[in-house]
């Protein structure tokens, strides 16, 4: 399968700066819209790199975690998040109306390198118009904004008690979906229905360029406000900061037991494998429908986003936040997470791929020559993969791998962007079998 770059218009900072600048959009971490420079591909995103700053890893923010939270040192659960929000993790309307207004600049903690701390600076208050230096990549392969998930963290630590209370809203809306989510995707949601139903409002998805040394993060088509690694950010923020609003713990240790570490680890999937569902469970499409309009209720009483929604009555609003749980919610809970082939290491297609057309007729299953172990790592399911790939090219003589998509074996780590060559053959299973597929397919 060729990946396509999302079909829509962008929308920049340059199309609304006045509406941009009222949402805080162009400024808030990991939420930034990037102006479009191409119809397909958006630029790499270079940062300097000195030797002494660590790769974009989860690992690192482990390691930035460990030394902030360490008793030894002076440190306590909410020490990260407190520090994320001085550094810009909060910065739209609503999410300062739940958290808070964010403290002054910080200055680097004895407790961090200066290379640590030029990493989170730069995660953390990077250039509003290049979202994906807010990234890093985890070890189940994804990329996580760090922005929504320590905002969901320091909701949840203060739910349980840790710091201040959070405050009651009016109009009200539940204010660890608000810092996460639901504010991120009204608003997103809000610029395509100003600009038309056509503006992109979700994603697109991106690669690194070496995913055992990640630095460089592109996205694979025009920019939307919530680009994938912020919607995956602000799953695993509404995730973890419930699970910490029932009983506080050392961040560090809640995210290295969610994500795992290096690139993941042979036991299991990491629960951030599971994320979707875990999302779904906790905020179905009914209930984000519900909390989208909400929050942007409040929206509407919050200065500078009341002009905004002045002009808008009630009905309107509630099919903007009709549209955004229905899009969210299949973009992101009904559908598997597919790592694409850049992330793997996917060699170039031989000849010329012809692409696919949805909606498509049939869906082809096939499985694999020989049984293969579950590989519970990315590490494992990207070697599989280009395994795979080598066998179809190099002794088969075929173009490329011979699946659209790929999963090694029911409970590995997920499902592999793979290629398209027509070489499957057909199957049609019976409703108790399909319905087996379904359920293997999240």
């Amino acid at each position: 399968m060729v990946a396509v770059s999302p079909q829509g218009v962008p929308v920049s900072c340059r199309m609304f700066p006045w509406l941009l600048l009222a949402l805080s959009i162009c400024a808030h971490p990991g939420t930034a819209v990037s102006p479009a420079v191409s119809p397909a591909v958006s630029p790499a995103v270079s940062p300097a790199v000195s030797p002494a700053v660590p790769p974009r890893h989860m690992d690192s923010v482990l390691d930035i975690l460990d030394a902030l939270e360490s008793p030894a040192r002076g440190g306590s659960p909410g020490a990260a998040a407190a520090l994320g929000r001085a550094l810009g993790v909060c910065r739209a309307p609503g999410c300062r109306a739940v958290l808070g207004e964010p403290p002054g600049p910080p200055e680097r903690p004895p407790a961090l390198t200066p290379g640590q701390w030029q990493l989170l600076t730069e995660l953390l208050r990077h250039d509003p118009a290049a979202p994906a230096l807010g990234a890093v990549l985890a070890p189940d392969g994804s990329t996580v904004a760090l922005g929504p998930l320590l905002a969901g963290i320091e909701a949840g630590l203060r739910s349980a008690g840790l710091g201040r209370p959070l405050p009651t809203l009016d109009p009200p809306a539940d204010p660890l979906l608000a810092v996460t989510i639901t504010e991120a995707l009204g608003t997103s949601f809000l610029l395509a229905h100003r600009g038309g139903h056509n503006a992109t409002a979700l994603g697109p998805g991106g690669c690194w360029e070496d995913v055992e040394n990640p630095q460089n993060y592109t996205l694979r088509g025009p920019p939307s406000p919530v680009p994938d690694p912020v919607a995956i950010g602000a799953m695993d923020g509404a995730v973890l900061g419930a699970r910490l609003a029932r009983g506080p713990l050392p961040v560090a240790e809640l995210l290295r037991g969610y994500y795992g570490t290096r690139n993941g680890s042979g036991a299991g999937r990491p629960p951030s494998s599971y994320r979707r569902r875990s999302f779904g469970a906790l905020a179905g499409q009914g209930r984000l429908e519900k909390e989208v309009a909400a929050v942007l209720e409040l929206l509407r009483t919050l200065p500078p986003t009341s002009e905004l929604l002045r002009d808008m009555g009630t009905q309107e609003v509630a099919a903007v936040a009709q549209r955004a749980a229905r899009e969210f919610s299949e973009r992101y809970v009904e559908c598997p997470a597919i790592v694409p082939r850049c992330l793997w290491g996917a060699r170039p297609y031989r000849g010329t791929p012809a692409l696919l057309q949805p909606p498509l007729g049939s869906v082809f299953l096939h499985h694999t020559l020989e049984p293969s172990q579950p590989c519970l790592t990315f590490g494992a399911c990207a070697r599989a993969m280009r395994d795979m790939q080598r066998f179809h090219q190099d002794t088969r003589g075929w173009d490329d791998i011979g699946y659209s998509e790929e999963r090694p074996r029911p409970g590995s780590l997920g499902w592999m962007e793979a290629g398209e060559v027509g070489q499957q053959s057909r199957w049609r299973p019976a409703q108790a079998g399909w319905a087996l597929v379904q359920q293997m397919l999240v």
